[in-house]
């Protein structure tokens, strides 16, 4: 079974009738929006069977946001914000396109690099 111990898993117990939102977490905020607690989640998935060593460690570090969709603004989805290594990135569909943020602004990137369908890297300067 994969060690829970480490930092940011003080609240992480393999109870699966606990939501995933930890002791004095606010599930939701005044703009709507929910947040998961990753250690709750890596200690949940540890009790389905052993967690692979590299997969516990990003789901330490992770750190997911859901928005409520608009859907008088065209949105068709969620706003999900993924936040793993400085970086935040941001999806929802829309009626008419797919809309993709990246946010950077806490790293020292000055280039992200990105690929749409296997067309090829494209670099967009971050500033």
């Amino acid at each position: 079974m994969t060690d829970l111990s480490g930092p940011g898993n003080e609240h992480a117990t393999p109870d699966m009738t606990t939501d995933l939102f930890g002791p004095g977490d606010e599930p939701h905020v005044s703009d709507g929006q929910r947040a998961l607690n990753a250690p709750r989640l890596l200690a949940a998935l540890t009790l389905i069977g052993d967690l692979d060593p590299v997969i516990a460690e990003v789901l330490r570090n992770l750190h997911l946001r859901v928005y409520p969709g608009q859907p008088g603004e065209s949105d068709r989805s969620d706003y999900i914000v993924l936040d793993l290594h400085g970086v935040s990135i941001g999806a929802r569909r829309r009626e008419h396109d797919f809309y993709l943020h990246a946010d950077t602004t806490e790293t020292n990137d000055r280039l992200i690099a990105f690929e749409v369908n296997g067309s090829g890297e494209h670099d967009h300067p971050t500033r």
